[in-house]
C-alpha cells in the first residue's frame, strides 16, 4: 500500500542528485551519496515505469469514483490515459483498463450512471448516521427517508411539492409498516414487562 510513497521518494531523490550534478553543487558529498544511495541509479527506468503505472491507476480510479460508469466512459478514460501512459507496460495496462470499463459501461442504459465505488454509499450512510445521532444506535428510524433527499437535487419548489403531495400521516404509516418498532422501543417494552413482574413480586412479598 505504500508503493506510491516509495516511488515518489526514489524519483525525487534522483531528480535532486541530477540537479546537484548539473549545478556543480555539493550539498551531499559524492562519495557518501554513492555509498548510501548509489544503488538507486539502477532503478531510474523502473521508477519511471512504476510511476506511470501508478498514474494510470489513479486516473482510472478517479474517473470511475467521481463520474461513475456510463455509456462512453471508456472513451473518456482512453483520452485521459493517452497523456499519462508513454512506456510499454503502462500502455498495456491502460488498454486492459479501458477494455474493462467499456465492458462494464455496457450494463448502463443510455443517460444512466452506475455507482462505480462503494465510497458513495459509505458517504450517504455516514451522513445518515450524523443526522440520526444517538438514534443510529437503535437501528433505522423514519430519518432513513432523508437518504433520497441526500442524493437528489432539492429546490424550494421540489420541497414544497413533496410536502403538499405526501401528508405526515402517510409518512408515519409507512414507517410503522416498513420499519416497525425500533430496537429502543422493543427494549423499553421488554424491560417494562420485567419491571412489572418484579413490582408484582415485591408487592406479594410485602403482603406476606
Amino acid at each position: 500500500m505504500n508503493v506510491e510513497l516509495l516511488v515518489d521518494w526514489g524519483k525525487k531523490t534522483l531528480r535532486f542528485f541530477d540537479q546537484q550534478r548539473r549545478q556543480g553543487a555539493h550539498a551531499v558529498d559524492d562519495a557518501l551519496r554513492q555509498e548510501k544511495l548509489g544503488w538507486l541509479g539502477d532503478f531510474r527506468e523502473p521508477l519511471q515505469e512504476w510511476g506511470e503505472l501508478l498514474e494510470v491507476i489513479t486516473v482510472t480510479e478517479s474517473l470511475v469514483r467521481k463520474q461513475g460508469v456510463y455509456r462512453g466512459a471508456h472513451r473518456d478514460l482512453k483520452a485521459l490515459l493517452a497523456s499519462v501512459a508513454h512506456l510499454k507496460r503502462p500502455k498495456k495496462v491502460s488498454r486492459h483498463l479501458v477494455a474493462f470499463v467499456a465492458e462494464e459501461s455496457m450494463m448502463a442504459r443510455q443517460h444512466e450512471r452506475l455507482v462505480g465505488s462503494s465510497e458513495v454509499i459509505e458517504s450517504v450512510f455516514g451522513t445518515l448516521k450524523r443526522l440520526e445521532q444517538d438514534q443510529a444506535k437503535t437501528g433505522f428510524t423514519g430519518l432513513v427517508l432523508s437518504v433520497a433527499a441526500l442524493v437528489s437535487t432539492t429546490t424550494t419548489e421540489v420541497m414544497q411539492q413533496a410536502l403538499e403531495t405526501v401528508p405526515t400521516k402517510q409518512v408515519l404509516a409507512w414507517c410503522k409498516e416498513t420499519l416497525g418498532p425500533s430496537v429502543q422501543a422493543k427494549r423499553r417494552e421488554a424491560f417494562a414487562s420485567h419491571d412489572k413482574t418484579e413490582q408484582k413480586r415485591d408487592q406479594f412479598e410485602m403482603a406476606m
